[in-house]
């Protein structure tokens, strides 16, 4: 195996002669011996050693601590010191080019070989470890995610160009600083700033999630929401910590893209709801125009034959119940009321309505509800109270069921509570099971509001949905 090529760089001709002869026997290879710096410089310009043995006493201008400075700065080279000299100042002058070893003259054959070995494998590691620490930064510097390197004081160690645009402060901005006296972060939810994203106890092996609705404020404070992003500490072969690493992206886009889709979303289910209920509007005028007239035609007809005969009578009396059943049935398609009266009269009548027809108590309350509203949004708490005592009456055998309406700052709330066997609670409802429960959901969101559904066995089920109330919106709805 050839072993490495060895620039000797020695005034004394001798000493030079003499390391030659030595190294070559050794099996190394000798590129060259020089005198003085200047042309040991051009030969490592020309043939590249692996190691240099530098005398610190060397003839011209440059000594040999000086040519070690450039070398090591242009080059790379492992460099041994070769000197008769060893006072303190010379050492502490040759400690700053960070030599690989010092051999003191006069010194021994396997002296050499053990110094040149050493400083041959050091160099090599070092290498290595320069290589496998460019290939993660080359790494860390390519990908899309911001990556903030701290040490266990959360200062700030790197930062990746990703991160420089994201923070609007670049690497020389950071480095050494606390990460939460360079960079504020807040809570897009609560409001609340500033917000101390780590929360992670330094030393746990988990890697944790940057707390939901995180804001980074840029240097002109403007909010950019970063998400999707982690917090790991970084520990030692004895799991002892060293430091954090930090990553997350700007998700603006993303959560524009996600409002979008939701607006369309909300907009087609309310296309939807609408066209529901102009259809329920249109067969209630059928039924009231159409079937209702024609059934007070024949109840007029057979008024006129006399009601002395029993089975004249009792046609009168059917056709007189066919009539209320068409009127109960066109006014549950579309209240007429909800034109004329406000959202707490209409389900304060609804709730008397299913009183006598089940047979058990339903009772109403109201608590300040504002007594404008959007017409849409009337139609739409109608039919979830109407849909959720249904609900109670149909399938959770219900005894008592309780509506509360109620208006505060803006916003509106509406609660049905019952006292049956409840329902069975998914965040993922069957559409053909679920029906009623979706359409309660959607109506909801269409009014920019939320739904929520708590039910027990032992409690019955409790139905509550509020809604921001804008009072100059206007309706769409036929009614």
């Amino acid at each position: 195996m050839n072993k490495a090529g060895i620039l000797i760089v020695e005034d004394s001709f001798i000493v030079a002669f003499h390391l030659k002869k030595t190294l070559e026997n050794e099996g190394y290879k000798v590129i060259g011996t020089e005198a003085s710096g200047e042309r040991a410089l051009q030969l490592i310009e020309q043939s590249k050693p692996d190691l240099v043995l530098m005398d610190i006493m060397l003839n011209g201008p440059l000594d040999g601590i000086e040519t070690a400075r450039v070398i090591k700065s242009k080059y790379n080279l492992p460099i041994i010191y070769i000197t008769a000299l060893s006072d303190k100042e010379t050492v502490q002058r040759a400690k700053i080019t960070e030599p690989f070893g010092y051999l003191t003259k006069p010194f021994e054959d396997r002296e050499i070989f053990t110094v040149i070995e050493m400083a041959l494998y050091k160099h090599e590691i070092e290498l290595r470890l320069k290589q496998s620490e460019e290939k993660f930064f080359s790494t860390v510097r390519s990908i899309s995610d911001a990556v903030i390197v701290m040490d266990d004081q959360y200062n700030v160690v790197y930062v990746n160009p990703s991160a420089e645009a994201i923070t609007e402060r670049s690497l020389k901005d950071l480095q050494s600083q606390n990460i939460l006296h360079v960079l504020q972060f807040g809570d897009s939810l609560t409001n609340e700033y500033p917000v101390n994203p780590f929360q992670c106890v330094l030393g746990n092996k988990n890697r944790n999630s940057l707390p939901e609705h995180l804001i980074l404020y840029s240097r002109n404070r403007v909010k950019k929401p970063v998400g999707e992003g982690s917090v790991s500490p970084v520990l030692n072969s004895k799991g002892k910590s060293l430091g954090v690493v930090l990553i997350f992206k700007d998700i603006t886009e993303k959560l524009e893209h996600q409002k979008l889709l939701k607006e369309f979303e909300i907009k087609k289910l309310s296309a939807l709801l609408q066209g529901q209920e102009q259809e329920r509007s249109r067969i209630a005028r059928d039924l009231h125009d159409g079937l209702g007239q024609m059934l007070n035609a024949i109840k007029m007809n057979v008024t006129l034959l006399g009601r002395e005969d029993a089975k004249i009578d009792n046609l009168y009396k059917l056709i007189d119940e066919a009539i209320q059943e068409s009127i109960r049935i066109s006014d549950n398609l579309i209240p007429a009321k909800l034109k004329d009266f406000d959202l707490a009269t209409c389900i304060e009548s609804l709730c008397r309505q299913m009183e006598i027809s089940a047979g058990f108590t339903v009772t109403f309350e109201c608590l300040g509800v504002v007594e404008e509203l959007p017409q849409e949004f009337k139609i739409n708490y109608y039919r979830i109270a109407q849909e959720a005592i249904n609900n109670a009456v149909k399938h959770a055998d219900a005894r008592t069921i309780n509506v509360q309406l109620s208006e505060d700052d803006g916003i509106v709330q509406m609660m049905i509570e019952d006292d049956g066997k409840g329902i069975e609670l998914s965040s993922d409802y069957d559409q053909s099971v679920h029906h009623g429960l979706i359409n309660m959901r959607e109506r909801a969101e269409t009014m920019g509001g939320k739904l929520t559904i708590e039910s027990d066995g032992k409690r019955g089920t409790l139905v509550i949905v509020e809604t921001p109330i804008n009072k100059k919106t206007s309706s769409n709805v036929e009614v």
